[in-house]
């Protein structure tokens, strides 16, 4: 095999790589979002019983952080959760996939991050159906 041909294969493989791992890549940052917005939903139904009462709609800080936690943990995720205030929790969700062909060039993983926040809104009209 010629320098050539040799440098044309390794060339191919690079590109062929590149689109292979380029589409886990994008569907990382797809599925790392989708994860996010499901925990900071799970977050969300950890309610403040004691504000609810009240008639103020709150989260359990506690309850909420751990709720999307436990989603991140399930879904396979590192990250994080912050109740930014008692109406709204921000998570972050990190997925980690190793690459198929290039860590053949020394990149053995793809790290995607994903965000999502959930907003708490009262229901003005009672949540029932007339």
């Amino acid at each position: 095999m010629s320098a050539p041909m040799a440098a044309a294969v390794l060339a191919l493989f690079v590109a062929i790589g590149l689109g292979i791992d380029g589409v886990r890549a994008a569907q990382g940052l797809a599925g790392a979002d989708a994860i996010a917005e499901e925990a900071a939903r799970a977050a969300g139904q950890a309610l403040d019983v004691t504000q609810l009462r009240g008639g103020r709609v709150a989260v359990d800080p506690v309850a909420a952080v751990a709720s999307a936690r436990s989603y991140l943990a399930q879904a396979g995720a590192d990250g994080s959760a912050e109740i930014v205030d008692p109406q709204r929790i921000r998570v972050e969700a990190r997925l980690t996939r190793p690459t198929i062909l290039l860590g053949i060039i020394g990149r053995a993983e793809i790290v995607s991050t994903g965000t999502a926040e959930a907003l708490l809104v009262a229901d003005p009209t009672g949540g029932g159906t007339p």
